[in-house]
């Protein structure tokens, strides 16, 4: 697993010496904490926001980055997990990424679902990459944070409805590359907490039964 990550560490790295990229990307970042085989859950995200001027990680962090995130999505998903009681499984056995590897402001996520030019390009080359470790990883669930990164995975037409207790409220399941998968609202805007508590539960009783299958 390591080696495959360090494969698209070298990829992307050798991707960006090329100075046409110069002006499109600013930062990247790839794995949001370290690559482990058969991780409870993996989180998608469509984009990190480039908040810091930090220069770009060449390999991954030895911890889940969002466990000290300061910025909104991470304090909202730290919350959230915390109520859902599954603070332990964010903290031990959760792997995240985005679908798209250079980060940009949120008022330029728009420009990333362009469908041609280099920020096309990159989304592509990054969601590609995206699909290709949760296949490697197998993980018993997927989070999908938002329509965008649904979008760049190709998702946005397989959702189907489940409607879940207690909330009554309608959670969203389709599979990426076999693994089950749930749609969440994205934290950084103003999501429900019930609908966001909701989507976790679906995600915890995937995880159980799978578990309990083992």
């Amino acid at each position: 697993m390591e080696q495959l990550a360090k494969s698209m560490y070298a990829e992307t790295f050798e991707r960006l010496e090329n100075p046409c990229w110069h002006n499109v990307v600013r930062k990247v970042t790839l794995l949001y904490g370290p690559p482990m085989v058969r991780p409870d859950v993996f989180l998608v995200s469509f984009q990190g926001g480039g908040q810091d001027d930090s220069p770009s990680r060449q390999t991954w962090p030895p911890r889940l980055l969002y466990l000290d995130d300061a910025h909104k999505f991470g304090q909202v998903l730290r919350k959230n997990f915390r109520e859902a009681g599954l603070y332990e499984m964010l903290e031990k056995r959760t792997v995240a990424m985005a679908t798209c590897f250079p980060e940009a402001p949120r008022d330029e996520a728009s420009k990333w679902m362009q469908k041609r030019g280099p920020r096309a390009e990159w989304r592509r080359f990054s969601s590609a990459w995206v699909r290709r470790m949760i296949d490697a990883m197998r993980p018993r669930a997927v989070l999908v944070f938002g329509k965008k990164a649904s979008d760049a995975l190709g998702l946005n037409s397989q959702w189907c409805d489940v409607k879940k207790q207690p909330h009554r409220m309608i959670v969203r399941r389709t599979e990426v590359e076999g693994c089950p998968a749930v749609y969440c609202p994205h934290l950084s805007g103003t999501p429900e907490k019930k609908e966001v508590q909701a989507c976790l539960a679906e995600v915890k009783r995937i995880v159980d039964a799978d578990k309990a299958r083992s």
